[in-house]
């Protein structure tokens, strides 16, 4: 009986599902239209049309982990994009950190190295990127932003911010996070979201680690800053009038003190109006949700822009599109979901899992 019942016990155990996205199962002449339409879920790219006419190779091992996905990405050259439209029309979020063991990427509008290999570099799917990667090979994990808030609370930043390869902590925990995805598909779903927590706590003691060896001005400005964009989203969400003085009374602090925080984000102001911009941008989406539809006139001036005029024009220099013509392409279907019927053989669950991952 006891041995029956592990028997039963084993057969219950279900392995990790992985789905395998691979261009070459398709004619050479499809390959870099496949990829590009598939990978369309959450990016835009550029890459070499001269190797597109010949074929293009791209390989992507996915497999969800509660309500997570780890995914080895292995492709050529090209530049991966991420507009701030984009969130509000695909509905992919959370955070996304990656490991390269072949190649590294840099910021589109910066030379300098972002991630050489065996580093932590993380990314938040709701704002905008801009970054280049040479030919790569690298893991990618996709995680609800809940999932890492829960361990470091809300003053974090992980956007376009890599870890080591300074930190032993950091090497060690991308080896383990490389190691991971290759055991998944021989572990059961028990184990691989036991090793997924493991990630998750690996990852973000290694932020609270580098956090640790930022100079004390510095962090006090950091947290300063993080304390002040809490209130800034609350101020806007709830639509209470918001100034820089009822701000620097908020954290305590004098005006120049606020206006030295705020400096590398282009500004107090700036920066207000750019959460303001989002949060329009959020109503336009909503209504795309909610079937239902204010008027332009009415989400700016609900989110504090009085002039119709200013407030489409900062709106279009801001996300590189009219209001109005951002309303349009939020009711469009996202890329990708309705495109499955060119390529019926290929396995393309992955784009369906990411928009399975919450914030």
């Amino acid at each position: 009986m006891q041995d029956h019942g592990r028997a039963a016990g084993a057969e219950q155990a279900k392995n990790v599902d992985v789905s395998i996205f691979d261009t070459r199962t398709v004619a050479a002449g499809d390959q870099f239209d496949l990829w590009r339409e598939s990978i369309g879920a959450i990016f835009d790219i550029t890459a070499d049309q001269d190797d597109a006419g010949n074929g293009y190779r791209a390989r992507l091992d996915s497999a969800m982990i509660n309500g997570a996905m780890v995914t080895r990405v292995q492709a050529g050259s090209q530049k991966f994009e991420r507009s701030g439209l984009r969130p509000y029309r695909d509905g992919v979020e959370g955070l996304m950190f990656q490991v390269f063991s072949r190649g590294d990427v840099r910021c589109d509008d910066d030379a300098s190295l972002l991630a050489p290999s065996h580093t932590i570099t993380g990314f938040d799917l709701t704002r905008e990127m801009s970054t280049v990667n040479s030919d790569f090979d690298l893991v990618s994990y996709i995680i609800p932003e809940q999932m890492l808030q829960d361990r470091l609370g809300s003053d974090f930043d992980v956007h376009l911010q890599a870890v080591g390869p300074d930190s032993a902590l950091a090497h060690a925990t991308a080896d383990f996070m490389l190691g991971l995805q290759r055991g998944l598909p021989d572990m059961d779903c028990g184990e691989a979201h036991v090793a997924l927590e493991a990630v998750v706590d690996l990852v973000a003691e290694c932020y609270r680690g580098q956090s640790r060896k930022t100079a004390p001005d510095t962090a006090m400005d950091m947290a300063r800053l993080h304390r002040a964009k809490r209130y800034i989203a609350a101020s806007i969400e709830s639509q209470t009038p918001l100034s820089t003085g009822s701000l620097a009374r908020y954290l305590n602090c004098s005006r120049a003190t606020l206006y030295r925080s705020f400096a590398p984000l282009g500004g107090v102001a700036a920066y207000v109006r750019s959460e303001r911009l989002r949060a329009c941008l959020r109503d336009l989406a909503q209504d795309r949700l909610d079937g239902e539809q204010m008027s332009i006139g009415t989400i700016a001036m609900r989110r504090g822009f009085e002039s119709d005029a200013h407030f489409s024009r900062v709106f279009k220099a801001e996300f590189g599109i009219s209001p109005k013509a951002a309303r349009l392409a939020l009711r469009a279907q996202p890329d990708g979901t309705d495109r499955f019927g060119k390529w019926q053989s290929v396995d393309r669950r992955y784009e369906l899992w990411l928009r399975a991952i919450g914030n």
